[in-house]
Order: C-alpha cells, then sequence, then structure tokens
C-alpha cells in the first residue's frame, strides 16, 4: 500500500525569536517506519516550493533520529530565526538503507514581524 504525503502546516514562528524543535512520528497505517540507517533532509523555501532556500536540516546537522525502530525524529531548535517576514514551503524526504528515497511529509510555516528586537 502506497503511503500518501500529509501535510502538516507548522506554527506561526516571529522573527528572531527561537525556532523551537518539532517532532515528527512517521508510520504508516499504524505500523512505525523504521528509520534505521536512513537519511533526513528537510529543506525550508520561501514564498514557493521551488523558491530560495533558506534553511536546510540534516540528520545529524539539524535533525535528530530519536526512535529509529518507531519513526521517530525532530528538527532541533535553533536560533535565531532571521528570515524575511511572510509563507516558507518545507518536506521531510527520507532516504532509506536500500537507496530509496520517499517523501512523507510537507506544509507551511508563517514568519511573523516582531515588535522587540535587538
Amino acid at each position: 500500500m502506497a503511503v500518501v504525503i500529509q501535510t502538516s502546516n507548522l506554527r506561526d514562528r516571529v522573527k528572531n525569536d527561537t525556532f523551537r524543535s518539532v517532532e515528527f512520528i512517521f508510520d504508516d497505517e499504524g505500523t512505525p517506519i523504521d528509520l534505521t540507517g536512513a537519511g533526513i533532509k528537510i529543506q525550508f523555501r520561501y514564498r514557493c516550493k521551488t523558491g530560495k532556500v533558506v534553511k536546510e536540516v540534516t540528520d545529524g546537522n539539524g535533525v535528530t533520529i530519536t526512535d529509529a525502530i518507531n519513526g521517530t525524529f525532530k528538527i532541533d531548535q535553533f536560533t535565531p530565526v532571521d528570515w524575511e517576514i511572510g509563507k516558507y514551503h518545507y518536506d521531510v524526504q527520507i532516504t532509506f538503507a536500500d537507496g530509496s528515497i520517499k517523501t512523507y511529509v510537507q506544509g507551511n510555516v508563517k514568519i511573523l514581524q516582531d515588535t522587540t528586537n535587538g
């Protein structure tokens, strides 16, 4: 059975604040997707899915696999979110140990203007 790409929009973030960690749990109709030996790449792109990449995180560099067998990982916290104000697109691409590549989730995040900065 094919896994459908899910849409998961992230909570709005405020410019110059800390990007709080986000946890993902991947499963296929209740069966965990085993991430043992897998690589994870996530890109955030400005305005459209083919827009400028403003942030890329990968396993070991901004992504932590917390429970490979049960399909659990997180985008690590980072500071600051110094991106332009607006809408960003992202997706999560997994490269499995057998070389197969799969995208399971995509979504948006909005960056809001801060009032207090400095």
